[in-house]
């Protein structure tokens, strides 16, 4: 083999090689990235997640217990947030005081968040609806306030 063909093939290996890793090469533009999210950013919202009741079957009630709001703190949490989702970023729909009442209907997956009814405040012994059983679960529709409230500050009570 000559060694002009062999240093030439050499050549145009490390090139071949080379060239790839040139497009990897974060020295020409540094701000690419800044400019990329910015320009393409999307706010995730967690949309809504209707309260379930009924989830014990037709032998239960469509919401298993009561529970009260605990564990606020006047330096920090004056009140229980209730969100539209089982999510912080959830629009929060409603504020809970501590010793609020509510029914617990459901649970999220990863148990951090409790799915209640809320009755009114001019109404705190309404049952809500949910007190009787359901053929099976579904949204809770209503007439009172629901949402999800994280299961830190809740406590089942008697009642």
């Amino acid at each position: 083999m000559k060694p002009i063909a062999a240093s030439s093939r050499l050549l145009l290996a490390l090139l071949l090689v080379g060239a790839p890793l040139a497009g990897c090469s974060r020295e020409s533009a540094p701000d690419d990235d800044a400019a990329f999210y910015q320009s393409n950013a999307a706010t995730l919202t967690p949309g809504v997640q209707p309260v379930r009741v009924g989830e014990g079957g037709p032998a239960f009630r469509a919401c298993a217990s009561v529970g009260q709001v605990v564990n606020l703190s006047p330096a920090g949490e004056r009140y229980l947030a209730v969100r539209s989702a089982p999510f912080a970023e959830a629009d929060e729909v409603g504020r809970l005081d501590d010793g609020a009442k509510m029914y617990l209907c459901s649970r999220s997956l990863d148990q951090r968040w409790q799915g209640v009814v809320v009755p009114p405040a001019d109404a705190p012994t309404s049952d809500c609806g949910v007190t009787a059983s359901l053929a099976g679960p579904r949204a809770y529709a209503g007439p009172c306030k629901s949402g999800w409230v994280l299961s830190g500050f809740v406590q089942p009570a008697a009642g």
